[in-house]
């Protein structure tokens, strides 16, 4: 399949977590099949849910009183699923 945008180059494809994405090596663009999407956006709800009950978790377990407007009292945001799909340039 030719890139819709380059018209001449032809569309590579990669697959991460089971989702197939076509994308184009020039002009770096991406493009999904039918469902595709779907499956990302259901895979990034799934991650949220686990990683929010993974800080309400953690934040439970540590008492953060003591340690009031200091580098502890903030836990790092977690990347999100979008990062490692989308992440085709990187392999």
């Amino acid at each position: 399949m030719k890139c819709p945008v380059c018209q001449n180059v032809t569309l590579l494809m990669s697959e991460k977590q089971g989702v197939s994405i076509d994308y184009c090596p020039e002009c770096r663009g991406i493009w999904l099949d039918r469902g595709e999407l779907d499956k990302i956006i259901e895979k990034e709800k799934n991650y949220i849910k686990e990683n929010n009950q993974k800080y309400d978790d953690y934040k439970d377990s540590h008492d953060y009183s003591k340690h009031k407007n200091s580098k502890y009292n903030h836990k790092k945001k977690k990347e999100s699923v979008f990062g490692d799909i989308f992440d085709i340039f990187g392999d």
